[in-house]
């Protein structure tokens, strides 16, 4: 590659199933990370409830045969059509024609992310898009990492590094998603990563079951109520938030149900209580790896929960919590700006997943390039 810099798409869609995001960059895959557009497409409610059961369902099949599944194809199929329509429909509001852009990197919803079983499954029929749109497709980001002993995720550190790091500086970014996940920056070329635990599942989830809401706006319901911290207490004890890092997890690993059970706790104290939740498991960071820390810097969908974050503003005892927005990059479009990111990087040969934000045996190039002319 004689080019210095690329445009790239990339299209992320998270846990939270809620809908789309897009976020068109220009970058070397090194230093330089220029934000030129970004767009969100909400699903209709019949995508939501496709992807939904699907999700539910492939937890009930073997990994191995999740892909081959009927049901599967139909969704991965419906959703390439979807993310297609949206494609053409981003650039035909944008500056920059897609002639021009020279990868997409296609992060569709996580059907099931098992490190253990070396299955990480995301939407998106590559083929079809690339037939479709002409144009390079980066796909399957987890899969190489998990072959060599890593977890697959989380990935973005390494554009963390790229748009946060300061010479002398030690920054914790959080990126407060379905499943919430740190990078540790020490300067300009030390980092380490890992997943922390549930961000905004729980929360969510709890919400869409009691108070028919995808989320708590604000915050405003879980402020409402009051915190069980012997319940919180108890829940830190379980043995999947003491794993060492570097650790990832799956939105399967925080049922609802598994958390609350029966309990005597009203609705809002119930919300509350998974708010501090999130909040506390962050916060813990600090204690964990003791180390010092300049500044912290948040990112996700989270960042807009206030209950949340003033629940994080008291537990890391800080006057002011930095979001990515004091940096110039918003923090909706963080993860899908990482992921046209790390597919340039991956277009140019450079690794984006590590030892000590994967624990894999070596760095690697993240996803597999896919060509419209080898079809």
């Amino acid at each position: 590659m004689k080019r210095k810099e690329f445009y790239a798409l990339g299209i992320m869609s998270g846990t939270s199933l809620d809908g789309l995001d897009l976020s068109l960059i220009k970058s070397d895959g090194k230093a330089k990370v220029n934000i030129i557009q970004t767009r969100y497409f909400k699903f209709d409610k019949k995508m939501k409830i496709l992807l939904h059961d699907l999700i539910l369902k492939s937890r009930n099949i073997d990994v191995n045969l999740i892909e081959k599944n009927k049901l599967f194809k139909f969704v991965n199929l419906k959703f390439s059509e979807y993310l297609i329509k949206k494609i053409k429909l981003f650039f035909l509001s944008s500056k920059c024609k897609i002639e021009r852009v020279s990868v997409l990197g296609i992060h569709g919803n996580t059907i099931i992310h098992s490190p253990r079983n070396k299955k990480s499954i995301q939407l998106g029929d590559y083929k079809l898009i690339s037939k479709t749109l002409k144009i390079p497709i980066i796909h399957d980001f987890r899969s190489r990492d998990i072959m060599l002993g890593g977890e697959g995720a989380p990935l973005v550190p390494i554009f963390h590094k790229a748009i946060f790091s300061q010479k002398n500086k030690r920054i914790f970014v959080i990126n407060i998603g379905g499943v919430s996940n740190f990078t540790y920056l020490n300067g300009k070329n030390k980092f380490i990563a890992g997943d922390i635990g549930p961000g905004n599942t729980l929360i969510d989830n709890y919400c869409l079951k009691n108070f028919n809401m995808d989320f708590d706006k604000d915050g405003l319901l879980a402020k409402k109520g009051n915190v069980d911290f012997e319940l919180v207490k108890k829940w830190l004890k379980r043995k999947i938030f003491n794993k060492d890092f570097p650790r990832s997890y799956d939105v399967s690993d925080f049922d609802i149900t598994k958390f609350l059970g029966s309990n005597f706790l009203s609705a809002n104290d119930c919300l509350r209580t998974l708010t501090f939740f999130s909040a506390k498991l962050i916060s813990q960071l600090k204690f964990v790896f003791r180390h010092e820390v300049d500044y912290w810097i948040f990112a996700g969908g989270g960042v807009k929960n206030k209950t949340l974050m003033e629940d994080l503003k008291k537990l890391l005892n800080v006057n002011e919590l930095l979001t990515s927005e004091n940096f110039g990059f918003d923090s909706c479009y963080l993860e899908a700006s990482a992921f046209a990111y790390i597919s340039i990087r991956t277009l140019i040969g450079l690794p984006s997943a590590f030892p000590n934000t994967t624990g894999c045996l070596k760095k690697n190039i993240c996803g597999e390039i896919f060509f419209p002319e080898f079809i």
